[in-house]
């Protein structure tokens, strides 16, 4: 009986490393699910209101707590899911950061479809749709309205499936006419893939029989067809029923997504009041259910949550918590906090790991989900956390070219009328996301020169400071336009986040922009300190933004009397006084800079201003420049539109060109350099 037991433990031994010895040689393929929910459609149209899309609910989200990360504000904009141009922007970014597949939700009820717009419209007329496969996963459920729904009342049933194999057979013809023969459709290892969630209902209405009989039906039906092999997989099953789901004719297994109701003890925790999970927490519980699968005798593939957070589909005016009359009642569930791209990727770099090491090499990670933002699970780039998730996928599966950076420019939150913004490729980073402090927007991206110089000298630096009022914008914006400069300049280039003026309000900060313009000081104090290992000439470094950039570029420079000996700076469209009373006499319409001082208005804090004087000459940069020494003070160079006919007051007061007519009035009383420049003039400076 020993000798038995014992070759069985080495069998499966040697079995688990054959198992990983080709998981680790295999690619592994990543698959994030894509909620098609972000455009008008026919039955949105009938059921809401005409043009309505679930966009309403992201917009108008409200913060239950704080820290809260809503209102949702993705940083591109609220793209149009079958739009083929915005869909094409989110093509580049999610295959560069390195996933293979969208999983459409997909609706058919009995011949009746809703939401394949995006599909159909979107991603299958995106020029760039090459660059990513797609597949299907039926969303088999009631279609049930929830929506913002009254907490506690019974919802309304939007349309109803027929439970019916004929209705399966149905999509599956409608596929093969319609979607399998499409280059673009995944083959998992040479097999048509196409999930089913969830299987236990499937099984429930049908019964197993008929679903037996109807997935055989269907795979005769592909082959006939001359489209090869499909491979059945279902989702939502949970571990004990994986052997069931096997004997009826499923290939594989996964799940849909992962929150606080797989957390121990979860209902009695949410009947005492307890509606906050941290995310920290749910490690070893996701970790232990891979491993329940891998025990099955399927293949399954690990699910990595992004979060949950379903509280922009719950009612506005319902109380937090929620203190209905029922229990998990859905949206008003639990939430996950703590969320962050760091746990994320930890996650992420399990599930490669499980991957890796499973014998059945599964092949797959499953993320949800690229786009499902009213449940708080997504990865597009926003504006409280950039495309840091983005770039955890892109760490530990790779990037698609790995020589190359996608990235995607900001909407113009301020113009109503701005298109979305489009995505841009540059060359990857030489470091990238290099942490100058703790926080999550503490980091930096560094592009050297490339190899190859031959005169000796360390290279100049241009470090970029993005704009966006302190409260939007995103490092990234502009590179593609600064960096072929910089490398035809031999020039480092450097672009850095820095905490916004709601991370400081969420830390109690102030005044908030003190967050930010200090971030800026570490940030430069940084590159100052590998200069060595970067080979950069500390004493040839200039800064340069726009709006709120341009106005910590003018800060840095200037703090302590150019204490960070700054050559020049770039400043585009500067706000050069952080004094209300100052900018009022420059510009009698101006109405920004409160937010940045804790006010709710302009007239607030100008009525406050002696209070906050202290702190506005501390970081006023017109305040500093009085009282910096001539001979220590940078090139200052800016760029800036005209100014307003006489007798009108500028359209745009906020980026009103008094701004820069008087920071250069200032300097020239002092005898300091300040003139009109641009780009090349700012790496000019810093060559000589």
């Amino acid at each position: 009986m020993k000798t038995t037991l014992r070759k069985v433990f080495l069998a499966l031994a040697c079995a688990a490393a054959v198992g990983a010895a080709l998981g680790a040689s295999k690619k592994i393929e990543v698959m994030a699910v894509y909620y098609p929910h972000w455009s008008v459609y026919p039955k949105g149209n009938e059921w809401f209101h005409p043009g309505w899309t679930e966009w309403e609910f992201a917009r108008t989200a409200k913060p239950r707590f704080p820290g809260h990360k809503l209102p949702f504000k993705p940083l591109p904009g609220y793209l149009d899911g079958k739009d083929p141009t915005d869909v094409s922007t989110e093509i580049e970014l999610a295959s560069n950061a390195g996933i293979d597949v969208f999983l459409y939700d997909y609706y058919w009820y009995n011949g009746q479809i809703t939401q394949q717009e995006a599909l159909e419209e979107g991603f299958l007329k995106a020029p760039n749709r090459g660059k990513m496969k797609f597949a299907l996963m039926w969303c088999y459920h009631e279609r049930w309205n929830q929506f913002r729904p009254k907490y506690g009342v019974n919802r309304t049933k939007l349309m109803e499936l027929a439970h019916t194999p004929e209705e399966f057979l149905g999509l599956i013809d409608h596929s093969i006419k319609n979607y399998f023969p499409r280059p673009e459709y995944w083959r998992k290892d040479g097999k048509l893939f196409f999930s089913i969630y969830n299987g236990q209902y499937f099984v429930k209405m049908l019964g197993p029989e008929k679903v037996k009989a109807a997935l055989a039906e269907a795979r005769r039906r592909v082959r006939a067809a001359g489209l090869g092999e499909i491979e059945f997989n279902t989702q939502n099953v949970g571990p004990a029923a994986a052997a069931q789901m096997a004997e009826l004719g499923f290939d594989s297994l996964t799940d849909y997504g992962f929150g606080p109701w797989n957390l121990p003890n979860y209902k009695n925790r949410y009947m005492s009041g307890e509606l906050l999970y941290n995310f920290a927490d749910a490690g070893p519980y996701l970790e232990k259910r891979w491993a329940d699968y891998r025990q099955g005798p399927l293949p399954y593939y690990p699910i990595v949550p992004t979060g949950w957070d379903s509280t922009a589909r719950c009612r506005p005016e319902e109380p937090f918590p929620w203190a209905g009359p029922k229990w998990n009642e859905y949206p008003y569930c639990g939430t996950f906090t703590n969320a962050t791209p760091q746990i994320f990727e930890r996650y992420l770099r399990a599930a490669k790991a499980a991957v890796e090491n499973d014998p059945k090499q599964p092949g797959v990670v499953y993320i949800n989900a690229w786009n499902e933002y009213t449940e708080g699970c997504s990865l597009l780039p926003t504006v409280r956390e950039c495309d840091q998730m983005l770039r955890c996928v892109g760490r530990v599966f790779g990037r698609k070219p790995a020589d190359k950076f996608v990235y995607c420019e900001m909407k113009h939150w301020w113009n109503k009328d701005a298109r979305n913004g489009r995505a841009h490729t540059v060359d990857a980073p030489t470091f990238e996301n290099v942490a100058y402090g703790p926080h999550l927007r503490q980091n930096m991206d560094v592009w050297l020169p490339k190899p190859g110089r031959t005169d000796g000298r360390r290279t100049p630096c241009v470090i970029m400071i993005h704009g966006g009022g302190w409260s939007d914008g995103d490092r990234m914006g502009g590179v593609a336009g600064n960096l072929p400069k910089c490398r035809t300049a031999d020039c480092a280039l450097v672009s850095i986040s820095y905490r916004m003026v709601h991370d400081a309000n969420d830390a109690g900060i102030k005044p908030p922009v003190k967050a930010c313009l200090d971030d800026a000081v570490a940030a430069i104090k940084l590159v100052q300190a590998k200069a060595a290992e970067w080979n950069i000439d500390p004493t040839r470094i200039g800064l340069t933004g726009g709006s709120a950039g341009a106005c910590s570029s003018l800060y840095a420079s200037l703090q302590g009397d150019n204490a960070l000996g700054i050559r020049a700076v770039l400043a585009h469209s500067p706000q050069t006084s952080l004094d209300p009373q100052e900018t009022k006499e420059w510009i009698p319409n101006a109405r920004y800079g409160a937010h940045a001082f804790g006010y709710g208005s302009f007239e607030n804090w100008l009525a406050h201003r002696a209070e906050c004087l202290p702190l506005i000459e501390r970081y006023s940069p017109a305040a500093l420049l009085r009282a910096c020494t001539a001979s220590r003070a940078p090139t200052f160079l800016y760029s800036c539109g005209a100014l307003p006919p006489p007798g009108k007051l500028p359209a745009d007061p906020t980026h009103a060109a008094m701004f820069c007519v008087k920071f250069e009035e200032i300097c020239n009383a002092k005898g300091v350099a300040c003139r009109r420049g641009n780009f090349d003039d700012l790496i000019k400076e810093l060559s000589k």
